[in-house]
This record gives C-alpha cells, sequence and structure tokens, in this order.
C-alpha cells in the first residue's frame, strides 16, 4: 500500500467529519483529495483571510503596518494574554502577529471591526474562495446561538496558501512577511505532534469544541507542500489533534 492510500485510510476511517487536501506546492500536482470543497466551520483558519484582506489594504495604502489601534477594556475578551495588561495601543504589524501566531482572538476582533467584515467577505469572493466568509467575532456565543458561523474549505485554505507562496497576490515584500508570521505558530499540538524535528511549516491552526484543523505549507528540504486537514465533530479534541498529529508524521516521514 502506498502512502497516499495509507494517509486517506486513516482519514476516511476517523470517528469524525474530515475533508484533506494535500498539493505539492511547485507543481499543483494534487497527492491526497478528500472533500476539499466542502465547507466546514473554519475556527480560526479564518485568520489567513482576515490577514490577507489587511494586507491587500497596506498594499492599497490606505493601512500602515505600523499604524496604532487602541483596544479599549470593553473589547478584551477573556481567552487572551496578549492584552493581560489591559486597554493599550497596538501596532498593525503586531495585532496580526498576535492574531496569527498566538491565534489571540481579542487582536482578531479589532481587526474583523477595523477591516469591516462586508470588505473582508468582498475580498474573499474576490480571490475566488467560494466556501470562506466571515459572520461572527471571535468567541460571540449569542450570534452562534442564531446561526452565525465563519466558514472555510480545504480548497479555499490550499488557493490562499499557494497565492502567498507564489506572490500571485500582494507585493512580494508582503507575501514574504506573511508567510514568515505563519512560519511563528506556536501551536504545535497539530501537524507538528509526533514530528521531533524543528521543520519549517507556515501554518495555521483552529480549533472548536471537538473541532481541530492544521492548514499550511511545509517547506522541506527536497519538497515544498500544502497539507490541510481539517476535523469536526469529533469524540474529543484530544481524538482531532492526535488524528492531525498522526497524518503530519506520516506525510513528514515520506519526504524528510
Amino acid at each position: 500500500m502506498d502512502w497516499q492510500q495509507q494517509v486517506l485510510d486513516e482519514l476516511e476511517s476517523a470517528q469524525a467529519q474530515v475533508t484533506a487536501l494535500m498539493v505539492n506546492a511547485d507543481t499543483g500536482e494534487a497527492m491526497i483529495n478528500l472533500d476539499m470543497e466542502k465547507p466546514v466551520i473554519s475556527a480560526s483558519t479564518i485568520k489567513v483571510a482576515i490577514m490577507l484582506h489587511a494586507l491587500e489594504r497596506v498594499e492599497q495604502g490606505t493601512l500602515t503596518l505600523d499604524q496604532q489601534l487602541f483596544i479599549p477594556a470593553s473589547e478584551i475578551l477573556p481567552d487572551t494574554t496578549v492584552f493581560e495588561y489591559g486597554a493599550q495601543s497596538m501596532s498593525l504589524d503586531e495585532l496580526i502577529r498576535w492574531m496569527i501566531i498566538e491565534s489571540d482572538n481579542t487582536a482578531t476582533n479589532a481587526l474583523i471591526r477595523l477591516l469591516g467584515m462586508d470588505r473582508i467577505n468582498e475580498y474573499c469572493q474576490w480571490l475566488g474562495l467560494t466556501a470562506t466568509r466571515v459572520e461572527r467575532l471571535m468567541l460571540d456565543f449569542d450570534a452562534m446561538e442564531r446561526g452565525l458561523n465563519n466558514y472555510t474549505s480545504a480548497k479555499d485554505q490550499c488557493n490562499m496558501f499557494l497565492a502567498l507562496y507564489h506572490h500571485s497576490i500582494l507585493t512580494p515584500e508582503l507575501c514574504a512577511w506573511a508567510i514568515d508570521v505563519l512560519q511563528g505558530q506556536r501551536h504545535k499540538a497539530d501537524f507538528l505532534r509526533y514530528i521531533p524535528e524543528n521543520i519549517r511549516v507556515a501554518h495555521k491552526t483552529g480549533s472548536l469544541d471537538n473541532l481541530d484543523h492544521d492548514s499550511g505549507i511545509f517547506l522541506l528540504d527536497d519538497i515544498h507542500f500544502y497539507l490541510g486537514v481539517f476535523v469536526s465533530d469529533a469524540p474529543s479534541n484530544a481524538y482531532a489533534q492526535q488524528l492531525l498529529g498522526r497524518v503530519g508524521k506520516m506525510v513528514y516521514d515520506e519526504f524528510k
């Protein structure tokens, strides 16, 4: 049995809803595809689209990375460590970094308010992202009870990461900046769970109750590839994270 079938067997036998996509970043060859266009609740993987739209506004000159944004105490969420100091001003550069590397929800909401949900969604449509949209702020449980959520797909995430990789959106400098930030991801419990080496992966994780995703580009010595696995309706978050870890290790072992 080849490695691709082993990965598919692992994903298809999971006690969860799983979608996945793996693509050679240089050739565009799809090596694994499991319902890649199926919309899924995005959790924090939506933050990649938010970052890209913020950087588009920087490219257009309507925003700058060094401009300051004040975050009042009323907008600081209880899950933050970044804003434990309380109300403060922070640059757009810092807000984007905290949104990605620490997945800070207070920083994310500040960016959504600054950019506007409608503008973010228009940008996603312009990029051709058919499943990706923002309907609520982070940790807005009232909105969730009203049926609002944030969505994406394996295909959409792949398209965003490959656009950065190939510098087909934004300037080359902003693409490189974004890839660098994504490599700073501090959440290591998913794809990197069982990989002992310190490898380069530009990625974004996402987690809600019984849901865990990991999505990004592995920048290995001999091959660069996108891998996105989206696990929903799992028995537990531990189960979902262990599944992501097994897949990450299987793929890494094939190409290391």
